[in-house]
This record gives C-alpha cells, structure tokens and sequence, in this order.
C-alpha cells in the first residue's frame, strides 16, 4: 500500500491496524509519514502497552521508555509493566509519563514492582484516575514479609477513589520486624478508614491473618469477587486442653453481592476460623475455590476430613454453585488406618460426575514419619503449578484415554519435579516409553523446577525438553551436585535445539564455592550459550574447602577479585545474557565473601564490556545488561 492510500484511510480502519502491532513498529513505521498519521499516533488514538518480560535488556528498557512512552505516554489507558530482573526501572517510566500534563491512565498492571517503587508510585499524581490495579510479585519479592497487615490497600484505596479492581498479593509476615519502616511510607493505617469510602469489587490479596480477615469483610460491602490466603498460628495437640475460639460468622447483608470466593489456608485452625467467619454468605455463592495446606489429627475440634468438608462447605451450596478443590492434607498418627484419607471416600461429592474429585496418596518425605499425606483435588486444576506427584498410574487408569492433557490441566505453566525416596507415588514423566506423558500438558510448560538432585536423571531430564518444547527456564536445586555435574560433564551432549531453547537458569548446587564456580561457569556457557538470565547460588565451603574471609590475610580484597573477575567472565561469556544475579550462602551471615563498597568501586573504576545497573547487598549481586 502506498503512502497516500494510506493516509486517506479513514481513522478507524488505522486503529485496527495499530492494534496487530506494538507501539515501537506503529512509531517507526507510521509516525513520521504525514502531519496526520503523527497526530492521530499522538493525540487521537489510545493505547494499551506492554513494557518488558524477565528477558528484556536495559538498552530496550530504556528505549521503550524514551521513544514511546515519553511521545504516546499522555494517551495509555492500559499500561502492563514487567520489572522481573529489572533494577529501579519504575523511576524510568514514571519520569516518561511525568512529561505529560495529562494522561488517560486507567488500568495499571504491575509485575514485580519492589516495596520503594510502589510507595513513590502511590505519591504520583498519574494514579488519580485508575480504576483497575493489578499487581503481582515473585517469590524473592520484599512485599512478600511485610508487618502490618492491609497497609497497602488502604493507601491504594485513599489514593485512587475510582479502583474497583484491585489485586495486592502482598503477605503478611509477623516474624518480619520494622518491615514497615523500611519500605512504605512509614506511618500505619487501620482498614477502618476504608469504610464507604471504597468501590471495590474485584479484590485479591495476600496471606494475612483471620483477624485481619474478619475487619476487612465489614470494609468491603461492594464486593463481588473476593480472594485471600490465611495463615494463623498453628494449633498443638497440647493446646486441645483449651477451649479453641472461633470468630462470629459475618452478617450476610454486609457481602450481599459476594459471588465469588478464593481461599487458600495454611493450617487447620485458619480453615476452621475463614469457615466460622464466611458461613453465612455460602449459599449465595456462584462459585467457591478453596486451597488446604494442614497437618490434621485423626480427633478433636479442629479436624479436617471428608466429613468436614462436605457439612460445612458443599452443603451450604445452592445446587447450580460450583466449586474446585486443591487439598493436601497431612494426617499425624495414621499410616496404618488412614481414616481421615478413607474419610473422603465415604462422602457424597467425592463421587459425582462434575467436578471429578480425584484423591491420591503421597510421600510424606520432609513432613515425618509418623504422618499420612494424601492430596484431594478437583478436575480441571487450576493451579499454574504441575507437580509431579499427581502424575499417578491411578490417575492415569482412571481418566478416558480420549481426555486431554491440556483439558486436565489448562492453566499449568510450570512443572515441578520433586525427589522421593518412596518412589511407589512417583512415575517419571520424561520417559517417553511410559503412557504417563500422556498426563502433562508439554505445549503448555515454559518452566521446569527440579527439587533435588534424586528427581529425575540427566537422560529423563533431556526426553522431558524434547516434549516441552517451549520450556525456556530451568530451575535446579541440587542437593549433592550429580544432577547438574552430569549435565555439564556427560559426553553425551544436550541436543542442539535443546541447548538453544533455554533462556534463563536458576541453579542452587551445594558444590558450588568461589573455588570453583569459575570453572562450572565455563562449562556452562558451553552447554547454554542462550542463555539471557542466570542466577545462582554460591556457598563458602564444600566437602574440605573451606573460604572465611575473616580468617584470610586481605581476605576482603582477595575475595573481591575473585567475584569481580567471574562477573567479567560472565558477562563475557555469555553475549545474550541481560539479568546476572548472584546470592551468597554463608554458615556465618556476618563472615560473607561479598563486600558491596569494594565491589561497587571495582565495577565503577573497570566496568564490564556492556553497560549495566548494578545492585549489591552483603549477600546478593544483581546485574542488569
């Protein structure tokens, strides 16, 4: 099409266009063709964009930042921003948004953002508007121990009045002192204030306590979807003596427009207390989901069973409601009996035909001996997670051959591999002989976590990536070395393909020292030259060897070598690498090899060969190429 056929297009036919391409292509391409393309690009048409992924590197980060954002930023309504592995990235795009006198903002999702970065967000007057914020966090994620519970969502409510979707996944963490301190804005507010002064309807937050649950539900009277993680202090047999106290169930006409409600418990007296206090508004339900993680006893006040679930949550159910289950039960004192696992068997909704109930046993490695643990699920599962235990012989014998994986497991991402030394629950999923493959949904899994090094061979492990062929991360903690020494070691190479479709490696291997990291690292770059993010974990000592700057002659500067020379190597090495991070495991915390002044001034006077951000802590290094 030539360019005058083009700018006679009429305004909507150009907005659909705009939308097969990303904002950078609409720029480069469109923008500076006529005075017209220019001014609907920057005046007329709305956008919604997509800033980074985990793999993104700062030179691109930056020119999203000053050759989009800083031209269209006045006419975002939806701004998905990805800052996995980024360091201060939040400043960059605010600074690009704040060159506009007026923005259209109205739906924000946020993935990764640190505590810091959120707290200069809430001050910013671009947040005024929004309607939908939407925040997720990883497992490294300071907003994952924070003090003081519901902080955040009062200041997210005060601050934008217009938000009726909100999801805040921060966790609540007691054992965390002065949290708050450090990394909001320093002053505490009680969910009180939240009272009519809120709209919200779609509201998802973190693991907090059952009190702070039970004042939240009087904060929200609009809401209709709602979804929380409770973790109390758990119960001890020698606390059955006393009477255990159960909050007083909610008045139904406060959560009149609940339909929808996600619970995940921790233990068994945060699922007796969340049921004590929600009771009332089951038989208004739509639809229930309810997670259980709990050690359980086979009596008294505070058992979890079939009976259990069945009285005081399927049957409060109108008959058109549906509900999915994701229970893992650990029963102490019933390895022989199994009555709390029988229980299940015995009750009515594990029998019916929608949603399929699946009840399966597993080890009880790392729980205790004296425990029975079993899981009970519903069918599909949701969870993002596959673990390997629920890839059973039974399960396989009692599905329909003509049942998809995909059907099964539709939102699985992830497949996590554990070791066991009860191998009678556990069937390689990456022989490719066995029809158990037939169980995991491979074009869905782009991420793979092996849990210590007895989970799966380095031969298994090569048929599993031929099947998941989208698979781009690994995850590897070895807790002995013989998995990860047979990959870099074995003479039977990793096939091409395979070695070019990972992207990012996450390695824990306890023989890993500054004695020898440098060479594992070669190897490394030999096996995976893709690689884009790297992370690992470097211990002070291993079988004999031992490195305690503290008890070394210059210990602090010949430690600093060492570190600074392998980040060279690294980024050297690896050419496609963007994310670098690099944790320090020491037997004494105060007797670390990684002094962050030292590094810092080194990186400063001889930097790497690419330009980078550099973040440093007594224990950690984090890169950003």
């Amino acid at each position: 099409m030539s360019y005058s056929s083009l700018d006679i297009l009429p305004n909507d036919i150009l907005y659909e266009i705009f939308g097969y391409l990303s904002p950078i292509d609409v720029i480069e391409s469109f923008f500076s063709l006529s005075k017209r393309l220019s001014r609907i690009i920057v005046n007329e048409y709305v956008w919604h964009i997509r800033i980074g992924d985990s793999t993104m590197s700062l030179s691109m980060f930056n020119d999203h930042c000053q050759n989009v954002l800083q031209l269209i930023g006045g006419r975002v309504v939806s701004l998905r921003l990805i800052l996995i592995n980024v360091i201060n990235g939040w400043p960059l795009i605010s600074s690009s948004l704040r060159s506009h006198s007026t923005t259209f903002l109205q739906r924000l999702h946020l993935i990764d953002i640190e505590p810091h970065e959120f707290d200069k967000l809430l001050r910013s007057q671009l947040i005024k508007q929004i309607h939908t914020l939407l925040v997720d966090i990883t497992s490294s994620n300071r907003f994952n121990c924070l003090q003081v519970e519901g902080v955040y969502l009062v200041q997210v409510c005060s601050r934008m009045p217009l938000v009726k979707i909100c999801r805040l996944p921060f966790n609540h963490d007691v054992s965390i002192m002065n949290q708050i301190k450090t990394f909001s804005l320093g002053y505490q507010m009680t969910l009180p204030n939240l009272l009519n002064a809120n709209h919200l309807r779609t509201l998802t937050v973190g693991i907090h306590s059952s009190y702070f649950l039970g004042r939240l539900l009087l904060c929200i009277p609009f809401v209709e979807n709602l979804s929380f993680g409770i973790d109390d202090r758990d119960i001890n047999e020698s606390d059955f003596h006393e009477k255990i106290s159960l909050p007083a169930t909610i008045g139904v006409h406060l959560l009149r427009h609940l339909s929808r409600l996600r619970i995940y418990c921790l233990n068994s007296i945060s699922f007796h207390r969340t049921i004590a206090l929600l009771s009332s508004v089951f038989g208004q339900l739509h639809h229930l989901s309810l997670k259980l993680l709990a050690c359980t006893f086979i009596s008294g006040p505070l058992i979890i069973s079939g009976d259990i679930i069945q009285q005081l949550c399927i049957d409060r159910f109108q008959p058109t409601a549906t509900y999915s289950l994701d229970l893992v039960l650990h029963a102490k004192n019933d390895l022989e009996e199994k009555i709390i696992f029988n229980s299940f068997f015995k009750v009515p909704f594990t029998h019916r035909q929608r949603p399929r109930v699946f009840i399966q046993e597993c080890s009880n490695m790392g729980i205790g001996y004296m425990y029975h643990c079993f899981m009970v699920y519903t069918l599909p599962y949701k969870d993002e997670i596959l673990p390997s235990n629920m890839l059973t012989k039974d399960l396989e014998e009692s599905l329909q051959m003509s049942t998809s994986a995909i059907d099964l497991f539709p939102r699985a991402n992830q497949l996590m591999l554990h070791g066991y030394k009860f191998k009678r629950y556990r069937r390689d999923p990456g022989n490719c002989i066995s029809s158990m493959s037939s169980l995991v949904p491979w074009s869905l899994i782009t991420n793979i976590s092996i849990n210590h090094s007895d989970a799966i061979s380095v031969v298994a492990l090569q048929s599993i990536l031929r099947m998941a062929y989208n698979v781009h991360k690994l995850r590897i903690f070895d807790d002995t070395g013989v998995l990860l020494r047979g990959l870099l070691y074995s003479n039977d190479n990793l096939e091409l393909r395979v070695n070019q479709q990972v992207k990012s490696l996450d390695i824990y291997d306890v023989t890993w020292t500054l004695q020898n990291v440098e060479r594992f690292c070669i190897l490394l770059s030999n096996r995976f030259p893709n690689l884009k993010t790297l992370s690992m974990h470097i211990l002070d000592s291993y079988d004999q060897w031992k490195w305690r700057p503290s008890r070394i002659i210059d210990g602090k500067n010949k430690s600093t070598k060492r570190i600074v020379n392998l980040v060279y190597l690294l980024v050297d090495n690896f050419k496609q690498l963007v994310s670098l991070d690099i944790y320090f495991s020491n037997e004494n915390f105060s007797d670390t090899p990684c002094f962050p002044h030292l590094i810092r001034r080194q990186l400063y006077q001889y930097p790497p060969s690419r330009p980078h951000r550099l973040q440093c802590s007594a224990n950690r290094i984090q890169l950003w190429l």
